[in-house]
């Protein structure tokens, strides 16, 4: 299952118990799991040499005569100061590992089903306090309390990857779908007239006005078919884009600052469009310096303008963009406000996707954010997100100041 794999809980759980073994005064701190027909060692307090168990042993749990194996199949506690004195427990396998007293609690899963044990184990005669048996039933609560979360979790994760998947597959088809309608009636036509222009030959009755209209027709028909495959081949290939992430190497430490206004200066035509004001905020006093590639950079900051200025700014009377630095020990935030119409947080979770869009109607493809997100996790090892603001809509891309190191190097 999904929690098997999942090591930050298991750190987790490790140094839980690491702590209740200290507090109970014990060598042993263990959390077991049902494995089908096996019970394993999922979770140990570590730190310690007199713990002879490792993470991922296993036995037999049917018929195995183990303290867990009573624990779960009773599913009450199990108290045992000293298997040696006790005739129901003086062979117990655990013996062999020199357990001589034990204390245990049954967990249950997410769906009320077993899932293992929490207990203590010591090396001598233990008589277990009223105190020591709270702090285990409090520990085993708050073990159950986490599996669910991780549960819920992840059933919200499957939710989330089942919606990208169905936005995507949308966005898909209609980029794909209408281009591919359009090509499909641009060749019929071609083809009508094609028989139409063979038909006036046969019969010996074209004349110079049927040929003019017909080579018309087939001339717009096949822009038309043009213009289709060119926009299919370019929601194709910005597929790509975000599913193929390549490297660069011409990372550089730069100030964000004067990229900023260069980038803005650079591409002014298509930027004041709608008369908008940009607003670079920096104090003169702070540097502003990143490691990133200038380029891909540039690339997001367009993609970022152009979305506040085909979807928010459109019919504000003054519009406005912002951009706003903050200085960090190893990194750099960077600002991003406009004055718009804004993003309902409903959508927040949704607007990296590729493919979403709530303007189809209007032409968006969806693609900007997605690919703006890929750039800046992949590839500039940064960070974007989006946070709720009163007015217009704010956008947060977090850069590192340093070299990055990539695993393989």
């Amino acid at each position: 299952m999904y929690y098997q794999k999942n090591e930050e809980l298991i750190d987790s759980w490790n140094k839980t118990l690491a702590v209740v073994a200290k507090l109970a005064s014990v060598p042993v701190a263990l959390v077991m799991k049902i494995e089908k027909n096996n019970i394993s060692v999922f979770s140990k307090n570590n730190g310690t040499s007199d713990n002879p168990y490792t993470i991922g042993n296993s036995e037999c749990l049917n018929g195995s005569g183990l303290y867990c194996e009573q624990v779960i199949k009773s599913q009450k506690i199990l108290n045992i100061p000293n298997a040696l004195s006790d005739k129901n427990w003086n062979n117990n396998p655990d013996l062999k590992l020199n357990m001589v007293s034990y204390l245990g609690l049954p967990i249950i899963d997410e769906t009320g089903s077993p899932f293992g044990t929490i207990c203590i184990l010591d090396n001598k005669e233990h008589v277990f306090s009223e105190t020591t048996i709270e702090l285990l039933e409090a520990i085993k609560q708050s073990f159950e309390v986490q599996l669910k979360q991780l549960h819920q979790q992840h059933i919200a994760e499957e939710k989330q990857k089942l919606e990208e998947l169905s936005i995507l597959i949308s966005g898909l088809s209609h980029e794909i779908n209408t281009p591919l309608g359009i090509g499909i009636t641009a060749t019929s036509i071609i083809e009508s007239n094609i028989d139409n222009i063979q038909q006036k030959l046969q019969s010996k009755s074209l004349n110079q006005n049927t040929l003019t209209l017909c080579l018309s027709t087939i001339k717009e028909s096949v822009n038309l078919l043009s213009n289709s495959l060119s926009h299919t081949a370019e929601q194709v290939e910005k597929l790509q884009d975000l599913l193929i992430c390549n490297d660069v190497n011409n990372h550089q430490l730069i100030e964000l600052s004067s990229l900023v206004k260069s980038t803005l200066k650079k591409h002014k035509d298509i930027l004041n469009i709608g008369n908008v004001k940009y607003k670079i905020k920096h104090h003169e006093h702070n540097d502003t310096l990143a490691f990133v590639a200038p380029h891909l950079l540039k690339q997001v900051l367009l993609i970022l303008c152009k979305n506040s200025l085909e979807h928010g700014l459109a019919d504000i009377p003054t519009p406005s963009i912002s951009i706003e630095f903050e200085n960090h020990l190893d990194l750099i935030k960077l600002h991003f406000r406009d004055n718009g119409k804004g993003i309902a947080h409903s959508e927040h979770i949704k607007i990296f996707n590729p493919f979403y869009t709530t303007n189809r109607v209007m032409g968006s493809s969806g693609m900007g954010l997605s690919l703006a997100k890929r750039i800046i996790t992949q590839q500039l090892h940064g960070e974007i997100s989006i946070l709720d603001s009163p007015s217009g809509v704010h956008f947060v891309i977090t850069l590192p100041k340093c070299a990055y190191l990539s695993s393989n190097k």
